[in-house]
């Protein structure tokens, strides 16, 4: 009888504490929003209080079930406003790098399975160290999503994907970690081989036609070294330098960096975070069927690699524009999950918009998401990201607002399978189309 009663006290000494607490926190929040906008309208207050009164309430309520699940599922954390103005476009201005249009190869080590046999990566390391980390796919403090860090010295390629094109680009995000680089030696290379089987690959002979692209930033400095050598081959006597710089402010430390490539035929030409680095009008001087190799060899450790994408024939959004009605574009990048436009997508936003000057009448952006979270999430995401490139193409490049519609269709109209990482690249796609 004694346990009950006290029991019951305890009880209603806890709603009255809380009935308290409820009526000292809603005063002060009064209090303070009569003293805080003594100017503005009581509407406004009272509208305030609610949503004061509301988290006073979720404090002392279980969450749903909903709720857990959302929270759980990253996926389904997805902005739904515009923010395209918080996007930097600074360094990719007046950039005239602009990514193929159609994909041929993306990877971003989601599902990447690394090593030999049945692995869709080939890696190879020379001179495995127990001072050096080992490669693998991990991911980073600096940025999200799943890196492949690199070999100290070694050399790896998708079996996937061989055979590269008369004309493509290559586009990929680079992070080296900062307290590990060093200036000596080498750093990352990108390598067009005439070698059909890659996994003969030497880096330090290669007796077929080949060109090595060096990116090799130096620690924790701004500074970046990029050179151009051409291996061996039957018209020359060793390795060739085509170009070499030092260039003292091109690195974005302890970030992720932007590399571009654009090959024509001999034509080779390399971008940094939007920046031409080097373009050599015969870095290809024999005609040949190339392939691609990453390789490293480094004094220092602690390179990453992530985001590649392979694609061919370079858009002209005018022409598409006029003669198609609608341009399609999968080379608009959001962050993951956001409608967030990535500061590398300023050159195909400045194509998007010279077309639409170009062209009479209103535009419809339609977005489109692949098939990753739930439904409902990924048609508010589209929605989102169409008018985040609106927002961009009326605050970055002066188009008229009235001018542009926006819609979203989310993952119900995908243009290839959502199974792997290229079709889901594909699938994220931003449609311009003529009204």
């Amino acid at each position: 009888m004694k346990k009950t009663l006290l029991g019951s006290l305890l009880l209603f000494g806890i709603f009255i504490g809380n009935a308290q607490i409820f009526d000292r926190i809603k005063n002060a929040a009064k209090n303070a929003a009569e003293r805080k906008i003594e100017n503005k309208s009581g509407d406004v207050v009272d509208k305030g209080l609610e949503k004061v009164e509301e988290g006073i309430g979720d404090i002392f309520k279980k969450k749903d079930k909903q709720t857990d699940a959302k929270n759980n599922n990253p996926q389904t954390n997805q902005q739904t406003s515009p923010q395209s103005g918080n996007t930097d476009y600074s360094q990719y201005k007046g950039s005239t790098f602009i990514p193929g249009k159609n994909l041929l190869f993306y990877e971003d080590f989601s599902t990447a399975r690394i090593g030999s046999g049945n692995a869709n990566w080939h890696l190879y390391e020379y001179d495995p160290s127990d001072d050096v980390e080992k490669p693998s796919v991990r991911t980073i403090s600096s940025a999200s999503g799943n890196w492949l860090k690199m070999p100290r010295k070694g050399f790896v390629f998708p079996n996937s994907f061989k055979n590269l094109p008369e004309q493509f680009t290559l586009e990929f995000d680079l992070y080296a970690d900062p307290q590990k680089m060093s200036e000596m030696e080498g750093g990352f290379r990108t390598n067009f081989v005439v070698l059909d089987d890659r996994s003969e690959y030497s880096m330090y002979w290669a007796a077929e036609p080949s060109i090595e692209l060096d990116v090799h930033p130096h620690g924790s400095t701004k500074v970046v070294y990029v050179s151009a050598q051409s291996e061996y081959n039957s018209n020359l006597s060793g390795k060739k330098l085509l170009f070499e710089n030092t260039f003292k402010s091109n690195w974005n430390p302890g970030a992720v960096n932007r590399v571009s490539i654009y090959r024509n035929g001999n034509q080779v030409a390399l971008y940094l975070n939007g920046k031409e680095m080097l373009n050599l009008a015969n870095g290809l001087s024999k005609k040949a069927q190339y392939n691609l190799i990453f390789s490293t060899n480094m004094w220092g450790d602690g390179m990453y690699l992530s985001n590649i994408r392979i694609a061919g024939n370079v858009p002209n959004a005018t022409n598409e524009m006029k003669f198609e009605g609608k341009f399609v574009t999968n080379s608009i990048y959001f962050d993951v999950n956001s409608s967030r436009i990535k500061p590398e997508s300023w050159a195909t936003l400045n194509n998007t918009a010279q077309a639409i000057r170009a062209t009479s009448g209103n535009i419809l952006i339609v977005g489109y998401t692949d098939s990753d979270g739930a439904d409902e999430a990924n048609l508010k995401l589209s929605q989102s990201r169409a008018a985040s490139v609106k927002n961009a193409l009326v605050k970055e490049f002066g188009i008229d607002a009235s001018r542009l519609i926006t819609d979203g269709k989310g993952e119900t109209q995908p243009i290839t399978s959502n199974n792997t990482a290229s079709g889901k690249a594909q699938n994220r796609r931003v449609e311009f189309i003529k009204l």
